[in-house]
């Protein structure tokens, strides 16, 4: 009987588990963690864009210094601002630095990841491998999801198309 009730209560809390809302995905390497990453979709031969939120928990600085990923021809760290009423989006060569215990959140209008020339379409549900290399850290895998454009981002703002 004890058996029973113990399997029992175990599938009911695997019930509650596979019926939770999935919590956003995250990464870490050597102290800088990546949160929530995603993408939306785009066409093959075009141009996609990708966010997710940086946090450099180290003593130190570390600059990002490149995105990594295999469905672009060319990937590049972007920040987009607006001056005099105009938006402007510009590479940042340099890549980013990132003071000891800072969080820089990609967005929408903000800090992005261009995927130059996508080899193949991105599409809803999709999942984009890509590696964030820094210059202290190293390199940290990651994985975007495709989200719809009109899904909510992570943190519940709503957004203009890129």
């Amino acid at each position: 009987m004890f058996r029973l009730n113990t399997l029992l209560a175990a599938a009911a809390l695997a019930t509650v588990a596979a019926c939770a809302p999935a919590q956003p995905a995250t990464y870490a390497a050597a102290n800088v963690a990546v949160a929530e990453p995603f993408s939306r979709p785009a066409p093959q031969g075009g141009n996609g864009a990708g966010f997710f939120t940086v946090s450099n928990n180290n003593t130190g600085p570390d600059t990002l210094l490149r995105v990594e990923s295999p469905v672009a021809l060319r990937v590049e760290l972007h920040e987009t601002s607006t001056e005099g009423g105009v938006m402007r989006m510009r590479e940042l060569k340099d890549g980013l630095k990132l003071k000891a215990g800072e969080t820089v959140t990609f967005q929408p209008g903000g800090k992005h990841v261009m995927f130059l020339g996508l080899v193949r379409p991105l599409a809803v549900g999709d999942r984009i491998p890509a590696t964030l290399v820094f210059e202290r850290a190293g390199r940290a895998p990651i994985e975007l999801t495709v989200k719809a454009r009109d899904a909510a981002p992570a943190g519940g703002k709503e957004e203009h198309a890129h």
